[in-house]
């Protein structure tokens, strides 16, 4: 497996943990059996080989919508051009984020090779944000390191960023949009059109 396609296989299994109950008084450990309880749930529900690809992106979709905070991440995806973008250009664009998200990894659950997470511990960061530290065992080679960053929202956590190996997907993310819409005179249509092409690309491999 190359390096572009394991990371896109690990950014999958990342991106797909049911909600758990979240209790503020002990924050920390909760989030650690969060991931360790849902992490096997996840893998079960979409690694499936007898689902099609419309239903295992369906799961991956209600998957991903109910455990991350898709607006929180959209927001901070798209940077400064939030701040001025019409309600409607902003609504086109979280739907074309989601579409985009949901199209890039939920295929990638048909490749899943029985590599396993294991959590290594966790720790409060600020306003009750969680980051859990687990590695992600490979058939050959290290394993990878992989935070997941947390927050409570009302009774269940919510993921708002994924670090691997010291590196955010969330700011790789917001750098990669951001470089689309300079290219395209800060226009934020270019960025929506792109993620509409992304996804119907993604869709068909």
């Amino acid at each position: 497996m190359t390096r572009r396609a394991f990371i896109a296989l690990l950014a999958a299994t990342l991106f797909a943990f049911p909600g758990a109950p979240a209790r503020a008084q002990n924050a920390a450990p909760d989030a650690k059996a969060f991931i360790d309880r849902l992490a096997q749930r996840a893998i079960e529900g979409l690694t499936a080989k007898d689902i099609d690809a419309a239903d295992r992106a369906q799961r991956f979709r209600e998957l991903f919508t109910e455990t991350f905070d898709v607006p929180v991440i959209g927001r901070f995806a798209l940077g400064t051009p939030w701040r001025t973008a019409s309600e409607a250009d902003r609504t086109a664009y979280l739907k074309a984020f989601e579409d985009y998200i949901v199209a890039t990894y939920a295929t990638r659950f048909a490749d899943y090779g029985g590599e396993k997470i294991r959590t290594t511990g966790s720790r409060k960061g600020e306003d009750d944000e969680v980051f859990v530290s687990s590695e992600f065992a490979r058939a050959q080679g290290a394993p990878v390191r992989v935070v997941w960053r947390l927050r409570p929202v009302k009774d269940s956590w919510r993921i708002i960023d994924v670090i691997i190996e010291d590196v955010s997907m969330a700011i790789t993310q917001r750098d990669d949009f951001t470089a689309t819409i300079q290219r395209n005179g800060g226009k934020l249509s270019a960025l929506i059109d792109a993620l509409k092409s992304k996804t119907v690309t993604a869709g068909k491999s």
